[in-house]
């Protein structure tokens, strides 16, 4: 209804005025003045709809002007808020397009890379000059210190001695110089000064593998602290037992109250959560490493999905751009117990093989790692690939690590090789091992960047009553089976005016075949559903060598409490725009009160494209 847009607030203003206006002429008899000050009423209650009766002249025909008064004051409101709905849809299609404001932040943020890196490349130049001389000595006396500690030995304890006592004394005065320090837990004994509250700020990286007591003097050494780190990853490795633990704390009686203190169970990180505030917890949710067919298992079976993917594909080193980056092996093989843990010969060949078609056969030269759950088996295919005759290619060239998980932390590769051993003849005990340790799963397959191959038993990991195994099997099988539409794959190509057969029908709105429809008669060619990387577009549309994303936000959409859609959507239109894209967002409510105008918009953007390729 547009043409109530011209209801204003003088108008609106003369709600509850009509029923006090009537009542007193009623009680006035004042009719004839009433009627005047009614006629010029008369325009707006023809741009209302409404038409008044007669003028009353007996007190029972008064009714009708009461109802008459009830039902324009309700029009009247009526009208007000649809004339606010219409005036602040103006403003919004007024004001700077988001997509716009993505390109623009794009821009900056590549300007804002470029500018960081030149000022700190400034800085390291400009800040040997800036030192007085007495800065100058003590940092050279400081490095010479710490030459002749690196080559002192343990022969020379006194000269050793006098040399930290040196280190000591200048540590205070070198602060303010290098006022960041990086050291490990247990390296800051005999490197960092014992005193309480010696930097402003202590911060401890994988807190998860940490545990309280070696923390304890860091966290004395600073007067504040931030605690970084994943509980689904690696935990530390505690030499008492949960057993002696549980007896040490009822001895001291600490049982009550102190629980989150235990050594053997606890690490810093579950120690720091509770203690922490909610405003005080972040959660890193932007994953910039893996390929989304490699990530997304552990986003939704370890984070809930909370994990918002934004690796930049360009850098990714694909063995094979047109598969599945996670994919599966089929090897069934013999599982032995080589003393302790579990070996699988069959598999651990393949595992050589898969490595052998990689570098000699595809010739990659990406870096290559081999994880597994089991020492043996880890063992085992080192000493396959070292008797392999291109051993010293394989390891050199992808400078191939063959290890257990706890040597892959904080570490990736391009491509991982992830062997779980499970077969035929496992053993009850390593079957439990792998139920348990969840953890050191996630981080395995984690490790990769651009490929995750699994090499292994498909059937048996389905069936060997590990849940998390069982299901990362059935994911990499629907990845292989139902792949990522690629470009030129024939699906969703646009061909008549009703919306074609696409690859995910679930994902389709009632608004997008609406809007398909009307591009079409307009001349316009849409391809829903294209796949650009990790993304699948509600549309694409190519004008000579441009390209612009079409996408129909639904109420969900702009309804989400805490803007997590908006953010996700933040990125992946900044990397489309990366990639070459222009970006189109318009919302359901637009496309059903503004249909021509949404068509307008890209048939307009097209026109632009022509007239820029005709010049």
């Amino acid at each position: 209804m547009p043409q109530l847009v011209g209801v204003n607030t003088a108008t609106r203003s003369q709600q509850g005025f009509f029923t006090q206006l009537f009542w007193f002429a009623h009680r006035a008899k004042r009719f004839q003045q009433l009627g005047a000050i009614t006629g010029t009423l008369q325009a707006h209650f023809k741009e209302l709809g409404l038409s008044s009766p007669a003028l009353p002249t007996l007190d029972s025909e008064i009714a009708a002007w009461c109802n008459f008064v009830s039902g324009a004051e309700n029009r009247i409101q009526a009208a007000g808020q649809i004339g606010d709905y219409f005036r602040k849809l103006a403003a919004l299609s007024n004001a700077p397009r988001l997509e716009d404001v993505w390109q623009i932040i794009a821009q900056n943020r590549e300007k804002l890379a470029n500018d960081s890196l030149r000022l700190w490349e400034y800085w390291l130049r400009l800040a040997p000059a800036r030192l007085s001389p007495n800065d100058r000595h003590l940092l050279g006396e400081f490095a010479a210190v710490l030459r002749l500690l690196v080559q002192s030995d343990e022969a020379n304890q006194r000269a050793g001695r006098q040399l930290f006592s040196q280190y000591f004394k200048l540590f205070p005065s070198l602060v303010n110089l290098l006022s960041c320090w990086a050291v490990t837990s247990l390296s800051t004994r005999g490197r960092v000064p014992l005193e309480p509250g010696f930097f402003d700020l202590v911060v401890i990286d994988e807190a998860s593998q940490c545990d309280i007591a070696s923390a304890l003097p860091l966290l004395f050494r600073a007067k504040a602290a931030v605690i970084i780190g994943d509980p689904k990853q690696l935990r530390h490795i505690s030499a008492i037992p949960p057993r002696r633990d549980r007896e040490l704390l009822l001895k001291h009686g600490l049982a009550e109250g102190y629980a989150k203190w235990a050594y053997s169970e606890n690490s810093l990180f579950d120690l720091a959560s509770p203690l922490s505030g909610q405003g005080d917890i972040i959660m890193l949710r932007d994953h910039h490493r893996s390929h989304a067919d490699i990530i997304e298992f552990s986003n939704q079976h370890f984070y809930e999905g909370r994990l918002r993917i934004a690796t930049n594909y360009d850098r990714l080193r694909r063995p094979t751009p047109d598969a599945p980056s996670a994919r599966w092996v089929p090897v069934q093989g013999m599982v032995i117990r080589p003393g302790t843990g579990a070996l699988n010969e069959i598999e651990a060949k393949a595992v050589v093989n898969e490595l052998e078609r990689l570098c000699i056969q595809q010739g990659y030269s990406g870096t290559v790692g081999v994880v597994t759950p089991f020492r043996a088996q880890a063992n085992r295919i080192r000493d396959l690939v070292n008797a392999h005759p291109h051993a010293c290619l394989l390891l050199n060239k992808l400078e191939l690590l063959i290890d257990t998980v706890h040597k892959f932390q904080g570490d990736e590769r391009d491509v991982m090789i992830f062997s779980p051993v499970v077969s035929k003849g496992m053993a009850a005990g390593a079957v439990g091992f792998l139920k348990k340790t969840d953890n050191l799963f996630n981080v395995a397959i984690t490790r990769a960047r651009a490929a995750l191959i699994v090499v292994g038993d498909p059937g048996a990991a389905k069936s060997a009553g590990v849940t998390y195994l069982a299901a990362f099997a059935n994911y990499v099988e629907n990845l292989g089976s139902n792949p990522h539409q690629h470009q030129g794959s024939g699906v969703g190509v646009c061909a008549g005016p009703d919306y074609p057969q696409v690859a995910k029908p679930e994902l389709v709105s009632d608004w997008e075949r609406v809007f398909y429809r009307q591009l079409w008669e307009a001349g316009l060619r849409p391809i829903p559903q294209y796949a650009e990387e990790k993304f699948l577009l509600d549309f694409a549309l190519f004008v000579e060598g441009r390209k612009l994303n079409i996408e129909v936000d639904g109420e969900r959409y702009h309804r989400d409490w805490n803007g997590e859609l908006l953010r996700r959507d933040q990125l992946r239109n900044m990397r489309l725009i990366e990639l070459g894209w222009d970006v189109m967002r318009f919302w359901v409510y637009q496309l059903r009160d503004e249909m021509p105008g949404c068509v307008q918009r890209v048939k307009t953007w097209q026109q632009i494209q022509l007239s820029i390729y005709r010049l």
